[in-house]
């Protein structure tokens, strides 16, 4: 129910106008913006669209299905390949564990055979070495059981000796210039070959009262006897001088002097030997018998033909002097004989 007041009535009365003024105003708003009608589609267009977003659905399930059995199979596939691998891991561990286990086993059997065999070595006495087992050549002067003692090999194994510590022990014995060792296994066997010093003269030490044997360096020997050589050269020593065995004698180079001069005048086997004079010799020929003093080993073969030309002359003239010295050889003089006037010259 509606009251309407007294009051009211102009406003009333007025409102109607107003809202014509409104509608006419509204109408020329309307007209002056335009304003967008909602399309109305058709039905069939609407349908289409939907049963396309339909199958759009539809494949994207498919396609969404696909790819989640495909994922599947290969996360199959994944733990398929992971469970081969890992069996295969598993055989071949087991594998490379009873191979390891057949080398470990094969190793220990080879390392109880060469113990067995180390074993036997060492205590079978068929690898020892004896006196019997023990071959020594080339030894003429010293004896072979003092080579032998030397070398320290025996009893003891042969597997043990070392073939260069026994030449040095050998090598240092007096005597020996060279020596040379071989070991054989089977039989057991020990072979020693020596180049012994050759004793070229015997010096006779007259301060020492002894035989002395030298090499052709001069080293005294350790030999002891004679030496069945035809060509053997003696040497009178005066000096006072006292030689042991291993010394080299004094001066250098005298050995091979006597042993010069011997060469080159055959049948002079016997020299001296002075400290003031030097070496000297007493020559024999067809006239007679005089010394002929050489002196040092300078200047020797110069010497030794002053010598042998002086011999001449002598000869021819059947001159005998009681000396020729050639110690200076290129003003060699010669003794006059006696009751005869002095002779020299070059």
């Amino acid at each position: 129910m509606r009251i309407i007041l007294a009051g009211d009535s102009r406003d009333n009365q007025r409102r109607p106008k107003n809202r014509k003024r409104r509608s006419r105003r509204s109408r020329t708003f309307e007209s002056a913006i335009t304003v967008p009608q909602p399309v109305r589609r058709n039905s069939g267009a609407k349908r289409r669209v939907t049963d396309t977003l339909a199958k759009g659905r539809k494949k994207a399930e498919r396609d969404q299905a696909t790819r989640t059995r495909t994922a599947r199979t290969r996360a199959e596939r994944r733990q398929r390949a992971q469970r081969a691998a890992a069996a295969s891991s598993v055989s071949m561990l087991r594998s490379i564990r009873w191979q390891t286990a057949r080398w470990r086993l094969l190793a220990l059997v080879i390392l109880a055979a060469l113990i067995a065999i180390l074993v036997h070595i060492s205590y079978d006495f068929s690898f020892f070495i004896y006196r019997d087992q023990t071959q020594i050549e080339g030894a003429h002067f010293l004896q072979a059981d003092e080579i032998f003692a030397a070398a320290g090999v025996n009893e003891q194994n042969v597997f043990w000796i070392d073939p260069a510590k026994v030449a040095e022990r050998v090598v240092a014995l007096d005597g020996i210039k060279a020596t040379r060792v071989r070991c054989d296994l089977l039989p057991a066997l020990v072979m020693i070959e020596v180049d012994e010093r050759e004793p070229v003269v015997m010096w006779r030490a007259t301060s020492q009262d002894q035989d002395l044997w030298l090499d052709e360096t001069g080293v005294v020997l350790p030999y002891h006897g004679d030496v069945n050589s035809p060509d053997m050269v003696f040497v009178i020593d005066y000096a006072e001088r006292h030689l042991k065995v291993g010394d080299r004698i004094e001066p250098a180079g005298i050995v091979q002097s006597v042993l010069q001069l011997a060469a080159a005048l055959p049948g002079e086997q016997v020299y001296y030997y002075e400290s003031d004079r030097g070496l000297y010799f007493s020559h024999r020929v067809s006239t007679g018998e005089w010394p002929v003093y050489v002196g040092t080993s300078d200047d020797l073969a110069r010497k030794i033909q002053v010598v042998q030309g002086l011999t001449e002359y002598l000869v021819e003239n059947n001159i005998s002097p009681r000396y020729v010295d050639v110690r200076w050889a290129e003003h060699p003089v010669y003794g006059k004989p006696e009751g005869a006037a002095f002779v020299g010259g070059n």
